[in-house]
């Protein structure tokens, strides 16, 4: 009963902040960036919103001005307008750019008659709240050049256009996936960091066993954290939210990256 109460009510209303530093052979202020993952907001996502906005005012206060979301940012398409006012809300000054995780793009069962969702109808009720989408585009952010790979479905590999586009960069980039089995193949010189989400940790690892299932193709070292894919320096986020909100040994998470 105890567990129960603790994995249904106390471990997902936590937070922790963590900081991860990536060095370069570059000089100069360290750049930051705030990075979130599967969010998967609802307009009444009050307890997911909170732990955003803190989030967002910690990263704020040690010089972060933008937000690196990896994807599953919300449930439905249809709830995108209200989802961004409110996101904006919770992260303040932040700009931010996301990527398309499997929940912008497929079927969800927070709803009936069951459809997929359409990436561009959720990158449209986006765009106003300063939330743009970057599935296969680069932009350059505090001088640094960030690729993103949206959803190319259940598959392990980099998609060919992603890794296409890293060999035409002239200098290492970040890279923002949902899944870290789409960072596998791109070339580990060309990566500054990947960072990525989609296992939330392994949201309800249990006693002696860990994680019954992570929704992953290829294996990890690791279900969060700091990794090496195919020699492609990586981290995954656990994630600051869940479609079924139980967490158990994966406190939801958010992460400031700073590169120096």
């Amino acid at each position: 009963m105890l567990l129960t109460l603790y994995a249904t009510v106390i471990e997902p209303d936590r937070l922790r902040l963590t900081l991860v530093r990536r060095a370069t052979a570059g000089s100069g202020e360290p750049r930051r960036f705030l990075l979130l993952s599967d969010l998967h907001l609802r307009p009444f996502s009050y307890r997911t919103y909170r732990r955003i906005q803190r989030a967002a005012r910690w990263a704020s206060g040690l010089g972060a001005r933008h937000v690196l979301i990896a994807g599953d940012l919300l449930e439905d398409d249809r709830e995108a307008p209200v989802v961004g006012r409110r996101l904006r809300h919770a992260l303040g000054g932040l700009d931010a750019v996301y990527v398309s995780g499997n929940h912008e793009a497929m079927r969800t069962h927070q709803r009936w008659p069951f459809r997929d969702n359409d990436p561009d109808v959720v990158a449209a009720g986006l765009a106003g709240h300063r939330i743009e989408r970057i599935d296969g585009r680069v932009v350059e952010l505090e001088g640094i050049p960030v690729l993103g790979i949206g959803w190319p479905g259940r598959t392990a590999g980099a998609p060919a256009s992603a890794r296409a586009v890293m060999a035409r960069l002239d200098r290492p980039a970040l890279v923002l996936a949902h899944s870290p089995d789409h960072v596998r193949g791109l070339p580990p010189a060309r990566v500054l960091l990947a960072l990525c989400g989609h296992t939330h940790g392994g949201q309800v690892r249990l006693p002696l066993i860990g994680a019954p299932w992570i929704p992953v193709q290829a294996p990890l070292p690791r279900y969060a954290g700091a990794m090496s894919l195919d020699g492609v320096p990586t981290y995954v986020s656990r994630g600051i939210g869940a479609t079924i909100p139980v967490r158990l040994g994966a406190v939801p998470e958010a992460t400031l990256i700073e590169i120096v």
